[in-house]
């Protein structure tokens, strides 16, 4: 039963009056009559009686105040002790390099939210960030390009691009050759975004990897260390180009990907989970323009 009726009831039975009880819940008159009604049918007696224009608290309607009051006492404090109860966000991401993305938000979440903590998984593939979602293991998943499966939802987040990057010193070892072919590649395994995007660009030419990693982090300290050139998100070595720490390898088209947020469409989200899409579509606007 709705608690909502008996909040009602006390504000008739306090006031005698339905259009006063109506104005001060902020219903209409026939809307408070309806929940009285309701609670008389449910209860099979009369709370109230009207006599001409007045209206007066049966019995059995004051037998009910003090249970009333006890029911919205105990509603009031429960409300409270959940409000105070710390909860918990969980995300899949199906790459490193989301993580990166999600930190602005992440930190402005804690701000909003204090008394809620995050837990966030790094997954395999985009698949494995769907099933997640599905079995109930993720609130919210965020994944390459929009999801697949049909239980799910979710809205684009940002717009990425995969550069192919090389450390200075390679390049000066081979030459500064122009043709790729020249210099050691690393690539992603097979299975992932980044690994199609790759097979796109060179694969069709034949060129084929040296080494294969599973994340992009793991590529990019390779990188670093000379190890080869491969293909980075940008938002993960756009600083180390600025700083000349690496360069872009020119001869070779940028690639573009997206990244999507996805959740349950028939799962009721917790307010927490609701505040922090709220930033998250606010962010996908600004990304947008």
């Amino acid at each position: 039963m709705d608690i909502q009726l008996f909040q009602t009831f006390l504000a008739v039975a306090k006031l005698g009056n339905m259009t006063q009880a109506a104005s001060r819940l902020n219903f209409t008159q026939p809307a408070v009559t309806g929940q009285i009604r309701a609670l008389e049918q449910h209860f099979g007696v009369l709370l109230f009686e009207r006599v001409g224009k007045k209206l007066f608290i049966t019995a059995a309607g004051r037998e009910l105040i003090s249970y009333a009051e006890k029911l919205m006492s105990a509603y009031a404090e429960a409300e409270q002790a959940l409000s105070l109860h710390p909860s918990q966000i969980n995300l899949g991401i199906s790459a490193a390099m989301i993580n990166h993305l999600m930190l602005p938000f992440l930190k402005k979440f804690q701000q909003q939210s204090p008394q809620c903590s995050v837990s966030l998984e790094l997954c395999a593939n985009a698949s494995e960030v769907e099933e997640g979602i599905l079995e109930n293991r993720f609130d919210l998943g965020f994944i390459q390009n929009e999801n697949t499966a049909p239980a799910l939802t979710g809205f684009k987040l940002s717009e990425e691009e995969l550069v192919w990057v090389i450390h200075p010193k390679l390049l000066e070892e081979h030459q500064h050759s122009s043709r790729l072919a020249d210099y050691p590649l690393l690539s992603y395994r097979a299975g992932g975004l980044f690994y199609q995007l790759y097979e796109k660009t060179l694969g069709q030419k034949g060129i084929k990897a040296t080494i294969e990693y599973s994340e992009s982090e793991a590529m990019k300290n390779a990188i670093l260390q000379g190890l080869g050139c491969g293909a980075m998100p940008l938002l993960l070595v756009r600083e180390l180009l600025e700083a000349g720490t690496l360069l872009e390898f020119a001869n070779v088209p940028r690639s573009t990907f997206s990244i999507w947020t996805a959740f349950h469409k028939n799962k009721k989200q917790s307010r927490a989970v609701v505040s922090l899409l709220s930033l998250l579509q606010d962010g996908a606007k600004h990304s947008a323009h």
